[in-house]
């Protein structure tokens, strides 16, 4: 696969998974009220830690448009990195509800 087509398809599938990040997070949020009154406050400080990487996230993603080739796979990794870390982000929130 040519460079080009193989970037285009992974900022693609980059970003379902961004998007689905993003509204998953946006699901755990809306869940609050949700949470016991003595788990609220573990569970606030998990939301504004995800938000932190929602950024970040938004921010190695942007980068992928202008990023040279040696940059590229760099940014790429960092990227799936940034999705595991919200991943294990979300496990952290279960257990807080739990």
């Amino acid at each position: 696969m040519e460079t080009q087509e193989k970037k285009v398809k992974v900022k693609k599938e980059t970003k379902q998974e961004i998007d689905n990040i993003f509204a998953t997070l946006e699901k755990w949020k809306a869940k609050k009220d949700e949470v016991q009154k003595e788990s609220q406050a573990e569970y606030e400080a998990k939301i504004q830690e995800l938000e932190s990487k929602k950024k970040d996230l938004q921010l190695r993603y942007d980068e992928i448009e202008g990023a040279t080739e040696e940059k590229w796979n760099e940014i790429s990794e960092a990227v799936s990195k940034s999705s595991e870390d919200f991943k294990k982000g979300f496990s952290k929130l279960q257990e807080a509800i739990s």
